[in-house]
């Protein structure tokens, strides 16, 4: 009988995704570790119960996995930005992989030998491969505004939403470090404060940087609770002086944007198209990687040149200018209104005549994709995968083929199994977008029966 309170020697025999716990036995009760990899062996103390798994905590490590690994970043633990640093990349890979097969398995109801699922395909970069990190403000003890990264969500331990003051982010880039000092030391000279939602006090709330990968480019954008454009001339004219790849400063209220120095946009270069980012545009956070993906689209679905394709969810419309080139026409729909005007914008800045966006809900593709210009759906949803009424439109546009794009396999799966009267999967290649961390994207092709 397990208790808790008491501790026990376990060996972990697997990481559960997202959360990156590890996983272990105690009898016939699944036990999820923080901090542990498969091969460890440990002394773990169990924090919580319920009534088919609990929680512990690991209070010696008795035997090191052979997968184990010294993490590169110096607040690995610290922080929530990433929770796999300390298991080796091949590893990490190994059990993503495996994740997505129990998930279409169990949740979506695939027979995996009839489906041709591929290895995954590892990040372009293992480190330093995202294009945006958020910084959060906050007070110390002594009451000093403080600029770092959350705590990690932990089950042994309320969440009280702790910054922890980092020197560096490994998954984003080292321009980080390079910032961090110059905004941590204007915020002490200027006597901001950070907002706190309890009192209402303070206006600083987090601290957003953008990077383009391909040049270097830096936008950073400070979030307030309140309008202080004018207070934050001086660090603006500071960062300039020392960051030279500096493009663009912003700060935002609300979603309201305000341009304190530079270039409103950021240019990112994206299967040899040139796309602008703006601080509130959606773009893929590995785009190195993504790119791969998306020069995967083509040949896996075989679309041709004389073919239609829609895009929902298309946020501001990267994949589908990546296949305009290719194709006779394509069509976008998606609900933000800044990312359809983002789309329109790189549409015209690229020279592409054939593409048409819409700001509407993908729950009405229909009305502005007629029947003759769906050849090709491709969906990308958000993590809780698509809605039940956008599942009955996509099934009344009939396309020919659908190109299922996902950054959650559990939703994934599920929607698998409700197209599974109209449409099959034929092949699955999931993709890492996102190194040392327990999530992935999957491109699937589902083709009618």
């Amino acid at each position: 009988m397990i208790e808790i309170g008491k501790e026990y020697s376990l060996s972990i025999t697997d990481v559960a995704l997202p959360s990156a716990f590890g996983v272990a036995r105690a009898g016939e009760m699944v036990v999820f570790v923080p901090g542990l990899v498969p091969g460890d062996k440990a002394r773990i103390r169990i924090a919580r119960l319920d009534k088919r798994f609990g929680y512990g905590e690991a209070v010696e490590l008795e035997e090191r996995s052979a997968f184990r690994e010294k993490p590169v970043c110096a607040h690995f633990g610290e922080c929530g930005g990433c929770d796999l640093q300390q298991l080796a990349y091949e590893k990490q890979l190994e059990i993503k992989q495996n994740h997505l097969l129990q998930a279409l398995k169990r949740i979506g109801g695939i027979h995996l030998e009839e489906v041709d699922i591929s290895d995954i395909v590892p990040s372009v970069d293992r480190f330093f491969y995202r294009n945006k990190v958020e910084f959060s403000f906050g007070e110390d003890a002594g009451g000093q505004t403080i600029l770092g990264l959350n705590e990690p969500v932990s089950p042994l331990h309320p969440y009280t939403g702790a910054i922890m003051p980092v020197r560096e982010c490994c998954l984003f880039s080292p321009a980080a470090a390079k910032m961090l000092p110059h905004v941590r030391e204007f915020v002490e000279r200027s006597g901001l404060k950070a907002h706190n939602p309890t009192s209402g006090k303070g206006s600083l709330k987090r601290l957003v940087m953008r990077e383009a990968k391909q040049s270097g480019e830096i936008l950073i954008n400070i979030v307030s609770e309140s309008g202080i454009a004018g207070q934050l001339a001086g660090l603006a004219q500071t960062l300039k002086e020392a960051m030279p790849q500096l493009a663009s400063v912003y700060t935002t209220t609300g979603n309201r944007t305000t341009l304190l120095w530079g270039r409103p946009y950021l240019e990112e270069t994206v299967c040899d198209l040139v796309l602008r980012i703006y601080p509130l545009s959606f773009f893929q956070p590995n785009p190195r990687t993504a790119e791969e993906l998306y020069k995967t689209i083509i040949p896996e679905a075989g679309i041709s040149r004389n073919e239609h394709v829609a895009g929902l969810y298309c946020g501001s419309g990267a994949i589908e200018l990546c296949l305009a080139r290719r194709v006779k026409e394509v069509r976008g729909i998606d609900s933000s209104k800044d990312s359809i005007a983002c789309a329109k914008e790189n549409a015209a800045a690229n020279g592409l005549e054939n593409c048409s966006f819409f700001r509407d809900r993908a729950e009405r593709a229909g009305v502005h994709c007629p029947p003759d210009r769906r050849d090709v759906v491709i969906i990308d949803p958000p993590r809780s995968g698509i809605t039940k009424e956008a599942l009955r439109a996509i099934v009344e546009m009939r396309p020919r083929k659908l190109i299922y794009i996902s950054c959650n396999p559990s939703t994934f799966a599920r929607d698998l199994r409700s197209l599974a009267q109209e449409y099959e999967p034929k092949h699955i290649i999931p993709f890492d977008f996102f190194p040392h961390t327990g999530h992935f994207e999957v491109l699937s092709l589902l083709e009618r029966p």
